[in-house]
């Protein structure tokens, strides 16, 4: 009886080969249009003016977010370590004055 189960099974399998998915699996490709690094205007700019304008009225907590936001659309690495250390100045700030 065993046998018959293990040759039907492999009986089954020389016929009926497994089913080739036809490009439905997610682990293949990433489909390219879901990608929007790169694409736009670079807006981390705008983000980064308005907290120092921020910042030279002493209104830190607004500073403070913008720069989180220009920290969070920033593309390259130069610009980054900026607001980075900007970021840590403001928050430095923040943290005596409470």
């Amino acid at each position: 009886m065993r046998y018959l189960i293990l040759f039907s099974f492999a009986f089954w399998l020389a016929l009926c080969p497994p089913a080739m998915s036809q490009g439905l699996s997610a682990y293949d490709t990433p489909s390219r249009g879901a990608s929007s690094f790169g694409q736009g205007p670079d807006i981390s700019a705008s983000y980064l003016k308005e907290a120092r304008k921020y910042r030279e009225q002493g209104r830190y907590e607004l500073a403070r977010q913008s720069y989180a936001q220009a920290l969070s659309t920033c593309r390259s690495n130069a610009k980054l370590d900026i607001i980075k250390r900007e970021l840590a100045g403001v928050e430095l700030l923040l943290r005596t004055m409470r």
